[in-house]
């Protein structure tokens, strides 16, 4: 397994998303004190992936200076001319090189999905800030209703669906 299928796991292993990014509004004291460990782990996963990507570019520079030598030795040692066209197509369709550009691919796919994801934690903050100043506002609140007013809510209700059913 490549390195970046190994990240790519555990990326995808190590965090749900969706779980995340969720917010559960009655419990907006246990959401607020967890976001930021939440989102020092995205920032930190972001970090690391963006070192890989490096690394994975500085693997594929490697990887075409190493094959563009070897080709080039290889028409020098069979002696065939040519050109720096020729050798331009050779890297291009050399197994090795592809793989470390699908490697790079990976990593920088990896890469902009965390970032997606800081910026998302991001909102949730924000998200989280509304909320609380909604519940500080009341606004979660139920209205607090008299006996006589429910039984006038209950009769007007009952008639409602009464008027309903007659139809």
């Amino acid at each position: 397994m490549k390195k970046s299928e190994v990240m790519a796991q555990k990326s995808n292993n190590e965090f749900d998303f969706e779980k995340d990014l969720s917010i559960n509004k009655y419990k907006l004291d246990e959401e607020c004190l967890s976001h930021s460990n939440l989102y020092f782990r995205y920032a930190e996963a972001c970090i690391t992936a963006k070192g890989e990507v490096s690394k994975a570019d500085d693997n594929l520079k490697l990887v075409m200076a190493e094959q563009n030598i070897a080709i080039r030795k290889s028409y020098t040692d069979s002696g065939i001319k040519f050109t720096e066209a020729l050798i331009a197509s050779e890297l291009e369709k050399d197994v090795k090189v592809i793989e470390a550009k699908e490697n790079l691919r990976n990593a920088q796919n990896i890469y902009a999905r965390l970032q997606v994801a800081v910026s998302a934690m991001e909102t949730r903050r924000s998200e989280l800030d509304n909320l609380v100043k909604l519940y500080c506002a009341g606004y979660f609140s139920t209205p607090a209703v008299s006996n006589a007013t429910k039984a006038d809510v209950n009769e007007q209700t009952a008639r409602t669906i009464r008027k309903n059913l007659n139809k």
